[in-house]
């Protein structure tokens, strides 16, 4: 039987602890939330160390402990005694979720930098334009915004022309960061497109 560190105690013990998880599981399973309020007393501190060694951030481990409570009061049907014991079933999902975190984290930092790298590229594009140019490309930069979706012409109006941040845009117009970053990503895109259609005329 799988054991961890701190339960190095008399096996029976052990086995009472052990027996009482699977006897929670079993009444969650059953949809008693009190049982679940207990399993949390009980365990939560052991699995949010391990999400904060996992992850770095306190934050983050908190929240991910939401998810996994919720995940175990969905799935505790599917627990099997014969296979693990209730923690280490428990510790596995933990595992999973803030794996979960770390990828969709390191996704994040690679689209923010692509959105800096287009930004870099597109103000590079625009500074080396002639100065009898960039009226004239301002004023194209300027019909490619008009014709964006409203909502993405002012995400990237917000973002490129006033230097606010993707969270502050996100708590002004009410909408998710995701959404924010994909609206302004999309008309980095269209701007850039202009900028080669302009150098091509």
């Amino acid at each position: 039987m799988l054991r961890f560190p701190g339960n190095d105690r008399p096996d029976d013990a052990w086995d009472m602890e052990v027996r009482e998880d699977a006897r929670l599981l079993a009444v969650i399973a059953d949809g008693d939330q009190h049982a679940l309020e207990t399993l949390y007393r009980r365990r939560s501190g052991l699995l949010y160390s391990l999400l904060v060694r996992m992850l770095g951030n306190e934050m983050e481990a908190q929240e991910v402990m939401q998810d996994i409570f919720i995940l175990i009061w969905r799935r505790a049907n599917e627990y099997d005694p014969g296979r693990s014991s209730p923690l280490a079933w428990m510790t596995l999902i933990a595992r999973g979720r803030a794996a979960d975190r770390l990828r969709a984290r390191a996704r994040r930092s690679a689209n923010h930098a692509a959105y800096e790298q287009e930004l870099v590229m597109l103000e590079m594009e625009v500074n080396g334009s002639r100065q009898m140019e960039r009226d004239e490309l301002a004023d194209a930069c300027s019909a490619a915004l008009n014709s964006l979706p409203e909502a993405q012409s002012r995400a990237l109006q917000l973002a490129f022309f006033r230097g606010w941040t993707h969270e502050e845009i996100a708590s002004v117009v009410g909408e998710p960061l995701g959404t924010v970053k994909a609206r302004i990503r999309r008309g980095l895109l269209a701007l850039r497109k202009v900028l080669r259609d302009y150098k091509h005329v």
